[in-house]
């Protein structure tokens, strides 16, 4: 079968996966049932080959941050830090949207989902924009956006998502050089769209005649110190021996390369698991988000059984060719930005869009294949804000006020639209490929 026909047949898989599967809340199974008959039936493949597609690495990885992390939300730490942190700005309300902005971001770079500062932090945001002349969609905003500056950090969820499919390509040996430019990229991304948003929503403005509206919070109680000392114990041991191996510090190097994080996430969570620090059979049943994992088992399986077949090297192999390559960087963080409105960006977008990239370098020459890879990434995660989206969603359903969670909707929309623009012009001006 040739590489267009399969190229066809796989489009028409995803739009079927995307929109039946959102129906029925089943893009995975659709997905891995497509993979199947396309694999199998109309390319020949063992049904091995097909099984063997199924990302068991990426997933053990994600079960494993949020099985840690499904402690610190189920016992109420990471609000409890919140609540604290907040307490000490009370006196000062224009500076809380950046407190919130850099606490979102903090709980993401923990290795924390994406979406966990949602749950976190958005009830309180709301009730302080209400109780300061805040338009409550500036308050979302800034909850939503500092979350990027965590989205990409190298261990946590998305950016283990991304290892995944690098580790499968020409480029596995500068997956960590990759992944860190990611990072900092999307640090660069949030810090400029909270600048913008903070300025466009006159945050400065705020004011407070009396400061009631914040209560004084009860200090941590001892399971929640556990929990943080937990927490502090994963930092540690991922970003210290990593920087200082970095350095010059071999036994350190050697240390780091066997601290994986999802079994140090883990052990940790079985430390947490014996203290009692929640009920473990919650934490595994609300806090480990099995149909995410399951969609982006059965997209990864279609895109393997399509890149088998051709198909994504024909894609990749066409935009190289077609596209001038200034255009390329601000054309993927659309594109990305696009559809990660109607599907989940880090577990479906991301992915698929990644592994066209070596197919696009054999034929777009200059191309700064690190930004290629930054851009995909930040557009994704740029319009996570849009109601369609995770972010959005997520916003909306933790806005308790029926009222401004209804004002709310079209807002969002405009913003996901607003963000995916900034973040193709600052790929378009070479911000991306900086590392």
């Amino acid at each position: 079968m040739s590489p267009s026909v399969v190229l066809v047949l796989f489009l028409i898989a995803m739009v079927i996966s995307i929109v039946v599967g959102n129906k029925f809340d089943a893009i995975g199974l659709i997905s891995m049932t497509f993979a199947y008959i396309i694999g199998v039936f109309l390319l020949g493949m063992k049904t091995s080959a097909v099984v063997g597609l199924f990302p068991a690495k990426i997933l053990f990885t994600i079960i494993g941050i949020c099985w840690l992390f499904g402690y610190a939300n189920e016992n109420g730490t990471l609000r409890q830090i919140t609540l604290i942190l907040v307490y000490k700005f009370r006196k000062y309300p224009s500076v809380l949207p950046w407190v919130f902005f850099f606490i979102a971001g903090l709980i993401c770079m923990t290795g924390a989902s994406p979406y966990a500062p949602n749950a976190v932090l958005m009830p309180i945001i709301i009730s302080i924009c209400l109780a300061t002349g805040m338009n409550p969609l500036f308050g979302s905003l800034m909850v939503n956006i500092g979350s990027y500056i965590g989205a990409q950090v190298p261990w946590g969820q998305g950016a283990n998502i991304q290892r995944g499919v690098l580790d499968a390509s020409i480029h596995a040996g500068e997956v960590d050089a990759i992944l860190w430019n990611g990072f900092f990229t999307c640090v660069l991304f949030a810090l400029v769209s909270g600048i913008l948003t903070f300025v466009l929503f006159k945050g400065w403005k705020a004011k407070v005649t009396s400061t009631d509206f914040i209560t004084k919070p009860e200090p941590m109680n001892d399971v929640q110190k556990k929990t943080f000392a937990l927490i502090l114990v994963l930092i540690v041991l991922m970003v210290v021996p990593s920087l200082l191996g970095n350095l010059g510090v071999k036994a350190l190097s050697g240390l780091s390369r066997n601290l994986d994080i999802s079994l140090v996430c883990i052990a940790l969570a079985t430390v947490a698991a014996i203290l009692k620090l929640a009920d473990a059979k919650t934490v595994v049943t609300r806090h480990i988000p099995w149909n995410t994992l399951m969609m982006l088992a059965g997209v990864s399986m279609l895109v393997g059984v399509a890149t088998e077949g051709g198909a994504v090297d024909l894609i990749g192999s066409w935009i190289g060719g077609n596209v001038p390559v200034m255009l390329i960087i601000p054309m993927f963080v659309l594109l990305a930005g696009f559809m990660s409105v109607f599907s989940a960006g880090s577990s479906v977008v991301v992915p698929t869009l990644f592994v066209l990239v070596p197919s696009v370098l054999t034929t777009a020459a200059g191309i700064n294949y690190h930004a290629l890879y930054a851009g995909i990434a930040i557009g994704a995660n740029a319009s996570a804000v849009s109601p369609f989206s995770g972010g959005g969603s997520l916003t909306l359903a933790n806005i308790k006020q029926d009222d401004i969670r209804e004002k709310m909707f079209l807002p969002l929309i405009l913003a996901a639209a607003a963000l995916v623009v900034v973040a193709a012009v600052l790929g378009a001006v070479g911000l991306y490929g900086l590392m």
